[in-house]
């Protein structure tokens, strides 16, 4: 007799778990149709919130001076990266000679071809994203 009263209350559970994961579901559904229906309506207020409430004024020219700065700073950090590679090509040479050890002179020397080859990659940053 428990044993058919515990059953019971199991399935009864499960219903009522099942009921609520379908409503979570129908919810959810209706939400997404919502969004999907009145997608430009919620695109344009987003807009005119972001328009009216915004503490600069967007400018034309504005997204012209973000693309220079951005421009400038990676321009100059891999100029940087590259004077760093140098900098380990150069010890790295140094090293190879202390030892005479051609094959580390070697690899010395083609580290810091590398290095400048980044830093002229670089320099010529602003003539490539113009």
């Amino acid at each position: 007799m428990e044993k058919q009263i515990m059953m019971k209350q199991e399935k009864k559970m499960k219903r009522e778990k099942e009921g609520r994961g379908r409503l979570l579901k129908r919810t959810v559904n209706k939400g997404i149709m919502f969004i999907e229906r009145n997608a430009v309506t919620i695109a344009s207020v987003l807009f005119l919130i972001f328009l009216i409430f915004s503490e600069n004024p967007i400018y034309a020219n504005s997204a012209e001076t973000m693309w220079t700065t951005v421009t400038e700073l990676i321009g100059t950090w891999i100029l940087r990266l590259g004077g760093v590679v140098v900098f380990v090509g150069g010890v790295m040479f140094g090293l190879g000679w202390k030892s005479d050890d051609a094959e580390q002179k070697s690899r010395g020397i083609s580290t810091i071809v590398a290095g400048c080859i980044v830093m002229a990659v670089a320099g010529l940053a602003s003539t490539f994203f113009a």
